[in-house]
């Protein structure tokens, strides 16, 4: 099977998991903010923020590492998952014991302490999973992975759906987030045995201190990346009123949703840039572009629909006492034409071996964020921490592609953008002025119309060239494809 083959089951699964499992997120997400309210949905968010921080204080790259190693050296797979895992278990027990020490005893809120120590170990558990994830993804085996994301979905609505009935508190809320995440390492280390066999662990010193040298850009550069997409809950929760924080997370649990799609696509891709950066730099940068133009494509009408039914997004998914988050996620739409790119940006600067750059870059563009929250939130509240995350996101861009041009991978990121975006826009005018207040009806026959008119518009633009309609032809028909698009 060729690279592209691969790259494009991969894509399908991971897509139908990710898209099944999207969709009972934020049935449950719905369900938490419903049952909570504002005030308390934005305690629970802050809670969430901190223990993605902590994840990515443990992980430090690590598993982003693994998958590019194996990727490149199958053959020593055993040799460096057996030691990533022994490495992954010493940073667990250093992790928790200064966490539980916060926690249970120096936090006065007892309640909220144990929520956060015990949200802090559902969040290592889940560093377990994902590095068994690097390993099936490595190997381009992500049906797995995808098949345990949905379970995985499915076991916490389960048990969101007996908290809400029964003891609907933060701390039972966290037990139950910790549960779902024990069943999906056991999920994970169960399906590892039946494919890898036992790995058992191994101790390398030289190979310890390699990977931690390697990891670390990439951990602190995907720490700052995440910080800058938690910087604003956290700033809100030091500088806004409770109703600001929660009015922000509802519409930002939108595009938290969203761009868990350009994530998904670029998991797959991973492999492949890693083995094209060793090779010849044209070819790479063909590769990169034709997945930058398809994430054009994706990523314009989502900012287009989003902005038009903001208003309807926020009536299905929240009660009325949410309705100001409208206007909220009207301005973090724009947001998702960043948020598609910079969600490959990380693989591209460590398959190039330029994760140091990549980690400058990321602590730049929150420090951006940081004091834009800073300086609009005292008198926007809610609205100027989505201005400050938008304009982080572009920033980050801009500076990615400067460093691709001067590293001769040029990105013709305007020319491959503005018929998608042209589209878009026709599309997004149509729809709103046609229908102006759409119920529940015409909300479904206005989604279906938006979409069918930007499709019809980008292939009467000529967006997507006969070689690229080709290309994806031969993928769905399954049949070979020219050399060119290998």
């Amino acid at each position: 099977m060729s690279s592209n083959k691969k790259i494009f089951r991969n894509i399908i699964a991971t897509l139908l998991g990710e898209g099944v499992g999207a969709l009972l997120n934020i049935y449950v997400i719905v369900l938490i903010a419903r049952t909570l309210g504002p005030e308390s949905f934005g305690d629970f968010a802050f809670i969430l923020a901190f223990v993605g921080l902590l994840q990515l204080v443990t992980d430090m790259g690590v598993t982003n590492l693994l998958v590019r190693e194996i990727a490149q050296k199958a053959e020593q797979y055993k040799h460096f998952f057996g030691n990533v895992r022994l490495l992954a278990w010493a940073v667990t027990l250093v992790a928790t014991a200064p966490t539980a020490v916060v926690c249970l005893l120096i936090l006065e809120d007892r309640d909220f302490g144990m929520s956060l120590f015990i949200m802090t170990v559902a969040a290592l558990i889940v560093f377990h999973s994902v590095i068994y994830g690097a390993l099936f993804r490595a190997f381009e085996r992500m049906e797995f992975n995808a098949a345990i994301f949905v379970i995985h979905k499915v076991i916490l609505l389960a048990l969101t759906l007996y908290w809400r009935d029964h003891d609907p508190s933060i701390l039972a809320l966290c037990g139950y987030y910790l549960l779902a995440n024990v069943c999906q390492f056991l999920l994970f280390y169960a399906c590892s045995l039946a494919v890898f066999k036992r790995i058992p662990w191994r101790f390398d010193p030289g190979l310890w201190k390699y990977v931690l040298f390697e990891s670390v850009p990439i951990g602190l550069s995907m720490m700052c990346r995440r910080a800058t997409l938690h910087v604003d809950t956290l700033i809100l929760k030091a500088m806004a009123a409770p109703l600001a924080l929660g009015l922000f997370n509802a519409a930002y649990r939108v595009i938290q949703i969203i761009e868990m799609l350009p994530f998904t696509l670029s998991i797959p891709i991973y492999p492949k840039l890693a083995r094209l950066a060793l090779g010849d730099k044209a070819e790479f940068s063909r590769f990169l572009n034709q997945v930058l133009k398809f994430y054009a494509i994706l990523s314009l009408p989502i900012v287009a629909y989003v902005f038009v039914f903001a208003e309807d997004i926020i009536g299905l998914m929240y009660t009325p006492e949410f309705a100001s988050s409208a206007n909220i996620l009207q301005a973090l739409a724009v947001a998702i034409f960043f948020i598609f790119p910079s969600s490959i940006m990380i693989y591209v600067y460590s398959a190039m071996g330029r994760q140091r750059l990549f980690t400058l870059i990321s602590i730049a563009t929150l420090a951006t964020n940081a004091i834009l929250d800073i300086l609009l939130i005292p008198h926007l509240h809610a609205f100027g921490a989505a201005v400050g995350t938008v304009t982080a996101e572009a920033l980050f861009i801009a500076g990615s592609l400067w460093f691709l041009y001067r590293q001769s991978v040029p990105v013709q990121w305007a020319r491959m953008s503005y018929k998608p975006l042209l589209a878009a826009l026709l599309a997004g005018y149509a729809v709103n002025a046609a229908f102006a207040s759409p119920g529940l009806l015409q909300f479904i026959l206005a989604s279906l119309l938006f979409a069918v008119a930007y499709l019809i518009l980008i292939l009467v633009s000529k967006t997507l060239d006969q070689r690229e309609l080709a290309f994806l032809t031969a993928l769905i028909k399954r049949r070979p494809v020219g050399k060119g698009m290998q």
